[in-house]
């Protein structure tokens, strides 16, 4: 047995150890075979409590072929899932995005009949590329993860031929793994990648919405000074009452010694806001894709360019030094083990529910995107109640 295969095989048994109830639907799910006879097509993130979750999907029958992001994929955990469970595992930790974007064809070729998408990368290609077009009169549903591809979903298609149950449409995914899971999770990855105080750090947070507020709060809990750069008044009111100053980008920037995207949107920051930093500044994303920022620009002016830890790149850029953390990849998943297990265990058993729901003979969703269905999220909810509060409480 290989060191990594090793390696990834303890990741997985860890995060399984405290996720109940994905077990729980592995055992329901191993009875009722739900999957039986498809193929899931997955583009997730690839680590440890994917894989518990993947074990789970395996039980209920499927094929898997799926494939992560860039930066974020654990080697050894791919390794592991590979071996143990059968599926089809595509990338690897130091991808491109045109990697990944090759990748998410491959998925596609396997020509599943069920998707479960992050990002919105493979819906994207289903309605870009006249290769996998037919596809679409053939796909019983998917599910959709994220506040970015819910976003890009609904202006890809009015009536894309098949359902999208989105996660991120669910208040216990935007409540609790958005917000209390992304919050705590982004600062640690940013003290994994830096190791440097964040208490009394002038931090900006660009963008408020539930992973934004989340981020925002965990860094002033940890006594960073927070500054919100929000565009939409209504949510940037919120921040206001929360307690948080907020600013316009431009002016925040100046003062910021940590600056933090969470916006799920392409070019944030862009080579007009880089000369506004001062020297020393660290970046980080926490939105989806490193798009977010610039880079090419920052790259391209920068006179050089250098690796000074795993997880930061020290760039001369007129005169001052700016610091990039995990390459704009997310700094979560880069730097860090992503979201916590328990979070995750609430969050991919409502992707693991809604998937078994568009397989079952007779479903009729609309051939949409579209919340997923009230039931799911509160059997979900009653669960994370029953393992993380009653059967914790004192007797």
């Amino acid at each position: 047995m290989t060191e990594l295969l090793q390696s990834g095989r303890n990741r997985i048994k860890w995060a399984r150890a405290h996720m109940p109830i994905v077990r729980a639907l592995g055992e329901e799910f191993a009875r009722s075979r739900p999957f039986e006879g498809l193929t899931l097509g997955i583009c997730l993130h690839v680590e440890a409590k994917t894989g518990v979750w993947l074990e789970t999907l395996t039980k209920g029958g499927a094929r898997v072929v799926i494939t992560g992001s860039p930066g974020t994929t654990q080697d050894d955990t791919a390794e592991a899932i590979r071996q143990d469970y059968g599926v089809q595992v595509l990338g690897h930790r130091s991808e491109s995005f045109e990697d990944h974007i090759e990748q998410c064809r491959q998925v596609l070729r396997a020509e599943p009949q069920i998707l479960s998408d992050n990002g919105a990368d493979l819906h994207s290609l289903l309605f870009s590329e006249a290769e996998f077009a037919p596809l679409r009169g053939t796909l019983l549903g998917a599910t959709e993860e994220t506040t970015t591809g819910a976003n890009r979903l609904r202006q890809l298609a009015p009536d894309q031929g098949f359902p999208t149950l989105v996660i991120n449409d669910t208040q216990a995914k935007r409540i609790v793994e958005n917000r209390y899971g992304v919050g705590s999770s982004v600062v640690d990855g940013i003290m994994r990648a830096t190791n440097v105080m964040l208490h009394g750090k002038r931090a900006v947070v660009i963008g408020y919405g539930y992973c934004g507020s989340g981020v925002a709060m965990r860094l002033r809990g940890m006594g960073a000074h927070v500054t919100v750069v929000e565009q939409d008044p209504l949510i940037r009111l919120e921040a206001h009452m929360e307690g948080f100053p907020t600013n316009d980008l431009e002016p925040a920037l100046a003062q910021a010694e940590l600056v933090v995207t969470v916006t799920g949107c392409d070019g944030v920051l862009t080579r007009d806001h880089f000369p506004l930093l001062r020297h020393g500044a660290i970046l980080a994303n926490a939105g989806h894709f490193a798009r977010e920022m610039e880079l090419d620009s920052l790259r391209a002016e920068s006179e050089s360019v250098t690796r000074i830890r795993e997880q930061v790149e020290a760039f001369r850029y007129k005169g001052k030094t700016l610091y990039l953390l995990s390459g704009g990849n997310l700094v979560n998943l880069a730097a860090g083990d992503g979201n916590p297990v328990e979070i995750m265990d609430l969050g991919l058993a409502m992707q693991a529910l809604s998937l078994a729901a568009v397989a079952r003979p007779g479903q009729a969703y609309p051939n949409e995107p579209q919340p997923v269905p009230r039931p799911i999220e509160m059997q979900v909810a009653r669960l994370a109640v029953d393992h993380w509060i009653r059967k914790g409480a004192p007797q």
